[in-house]
Protein backbone atom coordinates (compact mmCIF):
# COMPACT_ATOMS: atom_id res chain seq x y z
CA UNK A 1 0.00 0.00 0.00
CA UNK A 2 1.42 3.35 -1.01
CA UNK A 3 2.27 5.62 1.93
CA UNK A 4 0.25 8.82 2.03
CA UNK A 5 2.33 11.94 1.36
CA UNK A 6 1.87 14.50 4.11
CA UNK A 7 2.17 18.15 3.10
CA UNK A 8 4.77 20.08 5.06
CA UNK A 9 2.79 23.29 4.64
CA UNK A 10 1.72 24.30 8.18
CA UNK A 11 -1.61 25.60 6.85
CA UNK A 12 -2.58 22.23 5.36
CA UNK A 13 -4.65 19.91 7.55
CA UNK A 14 -5.05 16.13 7.31
CA UNK A 15 -8.64 16.64 6.19
CA UNK A 16 -7.65 19.24 3.58
CA UNK A 17 -9.95 21.74 5.27
CA UNK A 18 -9.13 25.36 4.44
CA UNK A 19 -8.63 27.15 7.76
CA UNK A 20 -7.36 30.63 8.52
CA UNK A 21 -4.75 30.62 11.29
CA UNK A 22 -3.35 33.40 13.49
CA UNK A 23 -0.10 34.30 11.73
CA UNK A 24 2.77 36.67 11.25
CA UNK A 25 2.32 37.56 7.58
CA UNK A 26 5.16 39.07 5.55
CA UNK A 27 4.52 40.75 2.21
CA UNK A 28 7.45 42.09 0.17
CA UNK A 29 8.26 43.26 -3.32
CA UNK A 30 11.38 44.33 -5.17
CA UNK A 31 11.68 48.11 -5.42
CA UNK A 32 11.69 49.37 -8.99
CA UNK A 33 11.21 45.93 -10.53
CA UNK A 34 9.14 47.16 -13.47
CA UNK A 35 11.54 50.03 -14.13
CA UNK A 36 14.56 47.71 -14.08
CA UNK A 37 12.81 45.25 -16.41
CA UNK A 38 11.94 47.95 -18.93
CA UNK A 39 15.42 49.50 -18.75
CA UNK A 40 16.99 46.09 -19.43
CA UNK A 41 14.67 45.65 -22.40
CA UNK A 42 15.54 49.04 -23.90
CA UNK A 43 19.25 48.29 -23.49
CA UNK A 44 18.92 44.79 -24.95
CA UNK A 45 20.12 43.28 -21.69
CA UNK A 46 17.14 41.10 -20.76
CA UNK A 47 19.29 37.99 -20.58
CA UNK A 48 21.78 39.59 -18.19
CA UNK A 49 18.93 40.98 -16.08
CA UNK A 50 17.27 37.57 -15.91
CA UNK A 51 20.46 35.92 -14.70
CA UNK A 52 21.11 38.66 -12.14
CA UNK A 53 17.56 38.67 -10.77
CA UNK A 54 17.21 34.90 -10.76
CA UNK A 55 20.55 34.47 -8.99
CA UNK A 56 19.61 37.05 -6.35
CA UNK A 57 16.21 35.42 -5.73
CA UNK A 58 17.72 31.96 -5.45
CA UNK A 59 20.40 33.22 -3.07
CA UNK A 60 17.89 35.24 -1.08
CA UNK A 61 15.19 32.58 -0.96
CA UNK A 62 17.51 29.97 0.50
CA UNK A 63 17.48 31.99 3.73
CA UNK A 64 13.82 31.12 4.03
CA UNK A 65 14.46 27.41 3.69
CA UNK A 66 14.85 25.26 6.78
CA UNK A 67 18.57 24.92 7.58
CA UNK A 68 18.94 21.16 7.30
CA UNK A 69 17.18 17.88 6.65
CA UNK A 70 17.98 16.88 10.24
CA UNK A 71 16.02 19.80 11.64
CA UNK A 72 13.19 19.19 9.18
CA UNK A 73 12.94 15.60 10.34
CA UNK A 74 12.19 16.80 13.87
CA UNK A 75 8.98 18.49 12.71
CA UNK A 76 6.10 17.13 10.71
CA UNK A 77 5.36 20.59 9.35
CA UNK A 78 7.52 23.49 8.23
CA UNK A 79 7.68 26.66 10.31
CA UNK A 80 6.16 28.77 7.54
CA UNK A 81 4.62 28.74 4.07
CA UNK A 82 5.94 30.84 1.20
CA UNK A 83 4.39 31.95 -2.07
CA UNK A 84 6.50 33.87 -4.57
CA UNK A 85 5.75 35.31 -7.99
CA UNK A 86 8.66 37.16 -9.58
CA UNK A 87 8.89 40.36 -7.53
CA UNK A 88 6.15 39.56 -4.98
CA UNK A 89 6.74 37.35 -1.96
CA UNK A 90 4.30 36.40 0.78
CA UNK A 91 5.31 34.30 3.80
CA UNK A 92 3.01 33.12 6.55
CA UNK A 93 4.25 32.02 9.98
CA UNK A 94 1.35 30.35 11.84
CA UNK A 95 1.34 31.43 15.49
CA UNK A 96 0.89 29.17 18.47
CA UNK A 97 1.12 30.58 21.96
CA UNK A 98 2.09 34.21 22.49
CA UNK A 99 3.72 34.61 19.06
CA UNK A 100 7.16 35.76 20.20
CA UNK A 101 8.95 32.87 18.51
CA UNK A 102 7.04 33.20 15.24
CA UNK A 103 7.23 37.00 14.96
CA UNK A 104 10.91 36.89 15.90
CA UNK A 105 11.54 34.20 13.29
CA UNK A 106 9.71 36.25 10.65
CA UNK A 107 11.83 39.33 11.42
CA UNK A 108 15.03 37.26 11.36
CA UNK A 109 14.21 35.66 8.01
CA UNK A 110 13.18 38.98 6.46
CA UNK A 111 16.48 40.56 7.55
CA UNK A 112 18.48 37.72 5.99
CA UNK A 113 16.53 37.88 2.74
CA UNK A 114 16.53 41.67 2.53
CA UNK A 115 20.26 41.96 3.18
CA UNK A 116 21.23 39.32 0.64
CA UNK A 117 19.00 40.87 -2.02
CA UNK A 118 20.50 44.32 -1.32
CA UNK A 119 24.11 43.27 -1.77
CA UNK A 120 23.04 41.76 -5.09
CA UNK A 121 21.62 45.13 -6.16
CA UNK A 122 17.92 44.50 -5.47
CA UNK A 123 16.29 46.48 -2.69
CA UNK A 124 13.15 45.23 -1.00
CA UNK A 125 10.25 46.92 0.74
CA UNK A 126 7.26 45.43 2.49
CA UNK A 127 5.32 44.97 5.69
CA UNK A 128 4.77 42.47 8.49
CA UNK A 129 1.29 42.13 9.99
CA UNK A 130 -0.24 39.85 12.61
CA UNK A 131 -3.70 38.37 12.13
CA UNK A 132 -5.59 35.56 10.47
CA UNK A 133 -4.06 34.20 7.27
CA UNK A 134 -3.84 31.23 4.95
CA UNK A 135 -0.84 30.69 2.66
CA UNK A 136 -0.08 27.99 0.10
CA UNK A 137 1.02 27.68 -3.54
CA UNK A 138 -2.46 28.58 -4.76
CA UNK A 139 -3.73 31.32 -2.48
CA UNK A 140 -2.78 33.90 0.12
CA UNK A 141 -5.78 35.31 2.00
CA UNK A 142 -6.84 36.75 5.35
CA UNK A 143 -6.97 39.92 7.37
CA UNK A 144 -3.21 39.86 7.95
CA UNK A 145 -2.66 39.99 4.17
CA UNK A 146 -4.93 43.02 3.83
CA UNK A 147 -3.12 44.85 6.63
CA UNK A 148 0.31 43.93 5.25
CA UNK A 149 -0.71 45.04 1.76
CA UNK A 150 -1.94 48.39 3.02
CA UNK A 151 1.23 48.80 5.07
CA UNK A 152 3.47 48.02 2.10
CA UNK A 153 1.51 50.25 -0.27
CA UNK A 154 0.93 53.23 2.00
CA UNK A 155 3.58 53.30 4.71
CA UNK A 156 6.67 51.31 3.67
CA UNK A 157 7.53 53.89 0.96
CA UNK A 158 11.31 53.34 1.08
CA UNK A 159 13.35 50.13 0.81
CA UNK A 160 12.33 49.02 4.28
CA UNK A 161 10.08 46.30 5.69
CA UNK A 162 7.85 47.95 8.26
CA UNK A 163 5.76 46.51 11.07
CA UNK A 164 2.07 47.36 10.85
CA UNK A 165 0.09 48.36 13.94
CA UNK A 166 -0.80 44.76 14.81
CA UNK A 167 2.84 43.64 14.66
CA UNK A 168 4.07 46.63 16.68
CA UNK A 169 1.46 45.92 19.34
CA UNK A 170 2.61 42.31 19.62
CA UNK A 171 6.31 43.21 19.77
CA UNK A 172 5.61 45.77 22.50
CA UNK A 173 3.92 43.02 24.48
CA UNK A 174 6.96 40.78 24.02
CA UNK A 175 9.32 43.57 25.08
CA UNK A 176 7.39 43.70 28.34
CA UNK A 177 8.77 40.27 29.17
CA UNK A 178 12.27 41.71 29.56
CA UNK A 179 13.42 43.55 32.67
CA UNK A 180 16.16 45.25 30.64
CA UNK A 181 14.46 46.04 27.34
CA UNK A 182 17.55 47.46 25.55
CA UNK A 183 19.05 43.96 25.87
CA UNK A 184 16.01 42.24 24.34
CA UNK A 185 16.64 40.74 20.86
CA UNK A 186 13.92 42.93 19.40
CA UNK A 187 15.92 46.02 20.38
CA UNK A 188 18.64 45.10 17.87
CA UNK A 189 16.43 43.56 15.22
CA UNK A 190 14.14 46.59 14.82
CA UNK A 191 14.52 50.35 14.45
CA UNK A 192 12.06 53.24 14.55
CA UNK A 193 12.28 55.68 11.66
CA UNK A 194 11.86 59.44 11.80
CA UNK A 195 8.24 59.09 10.62
CA UNK A 196 7.46 56.76 13.51
CA UNK A 197 7.45 53.53 11.49
CA UNK A 198 9.13 50.48 13.00
CA UNK A 199 11.20 48.59 10.45
CA UNK A 200 13.48 45.57 10.17
CA UNK A 201 17.11 46.46 10.87
CA UNK A 202 18.50 44.20 8.15
CA UNK A 203 22.06 45.55 8.41
CA UNK A 204 22.23 43.81 11.78
CA UNK A 205 23.13 40.77 9.64
CA UNK A 206 26.62 42.28 9.43
CA UNK A 207 27.06 41.58 13.16
CA UNK A 208 25.46 38.14 13.56
CA UNK A 209 28.91 36.64 14.19
CA UNK A 210 30.31 39.74 15.89
CA UNK A 211 31.79 37.92 18.89
CA UNK A 212 33.06 34.87 16.99
CA UNK A 213 34.66 36.44 13.91
CA UNK A 214 33.80 40.13 13.88
CA UNK A 215 31.65 42.10 11.40
CA UNK A 216 31.26 40.93 7.81
CA UNK A 217 33.18 43.86 6.36
CA UNK A 218 33.28 42.58 2.78
CA UNK A 219 29.50 42.27 2.65
CA UNK A 220 29.05 45.67 4.29
CA UNK A 221 31.20 47.27 1.60
CA UNK A 222 29.12 45.42 -1.00
CA UNK A 223 26.04 47.07 0.46
CA UNK A 224 27.75 50.46 0.31
CA UNK A 225 28.69 49.92 -3.34
CA UNK A 226 25.17 48.76 -4.25
CA UNK A 227 23.63 51.89 -2.72
CA UNK A 228 26.15 54.18 -4.42
CA UNK A 229 25.36 52.54 -7.77
CA UNK A 230 21.64 53.22 -7.31
CA UNK A 231 22.28 56.82 -6.27
CA UNK A 232 24.27 57.41 -9.44
CA UNK A 233 21.77 55.53 -11.62
CA UNK A 234 18.78 57.57 -10.43
CA UNK A 235 20.36 60.97 -9.77
CA UNK A 236 18.17 62.49 -12.51
CA UNK A 237 14.95 60.88 -11.22
CA UNK A 238 14.17 62.56 -7.88
CA UNK A 239 11.31 60.35 -6.69
CA UNK A 240 13.36 57.17 -7.10
CA UNK A 241 16.61 58.79 -5.97
CA UNK A 242 14.96 59.74 -2.67
CA UNK A 243 14.34 56.09 -1.85
CA UNK A 244 18.01 55.19 -2.22
CA UNK A 245 18.99 58.34 -0.35
CA UNK A 246 16.97 56.85 2.51
CA UNK A 247 19.03 53.65 2.31
CA UNK A 248 22.23 55.68 2.28
CA UNK A 249 21.12 57.48 5.44
CA UNK A 250 20.24 54.18 7.07
CA UNK A 251 23.63 52.74 6.08
CA UNK A 252 25.48 55.66 7.66
CA UNK A 253 23.26 55.57 10.75
CA UNK A 254 24.30 51.95 11.21
CA UNK A 255 27.95 53.02 10.96
CA UNK A 256 27.37 55.64 13.67
CA UNK A 257 25.44 53.18 15.83
CA UNK A 258 28.41 50.81 15.77
CA UNK A 259 31.26 53.30 15.48
CA UNK A 260 33.55 50.87 17.30
CA UNK A 261 33.50 48.74 14.13
CA UNK A 262 33.04 51.18 11.25
CA UNK A 263 34.97 54.22 10.04
CA UNK A 264 34.91 56.69 7.18
CA UNK A 265 35.84 54.00 4.67
CA UNK A 266 32.57 52.23 5.39
CA UNK A 267 30.35 55.30 5.14
CA UNK A 268 28.61 56.64 2.03
CA UNK A 269 29.78 60.18 1.23
CA UNK A 270 27.06 62.56 2.36
CA UNK A 271 27.39 64.73 -0.75
CA UNK A 272 26.16 61.78 -2.84
CA UNK A 273 22.69 61.91 -1.30
CA UNK A 274 22.39 65.07 0.81
CA UNK A 275 24.10 67.70 -1.26
CA UNK A 276 23.44 71.34 -0.38
CA UNK A 277 21.93 73.70 -2.97
CA UNK A 278 24.43 75.60 -5.14
CA UNK A 279 24.41 78.94 -6.91
CA UNK A 280 23.68 78.60 -10.62
CA UNK A 281 26.47 81.03 -11.59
Amino acid sequence: MKKKTISRNPYHTETNELILRPSALVLMDILGYQDMTMAAGRAGQQQQFLKSLYGALVDGRRWFEDPSDEIKSLREKDFFALKAFTDNIAIGFPISGDGEIEVGHAIEKVAEFQFNMAINGFFVRGAIAVGDAYVDDIAVVGGALIEAYEGEAQAARDPRVILTASAVEMVKRHLGYYGNQPHAPQARDLLQDSDGQWFVNYLEEILIAEHEQGPFYREFLQHKAAVETKLDQYKDRPTIFAKYAWVAGYHNFFCDLHSEHFGDEHRIATELFRAKPKLIV
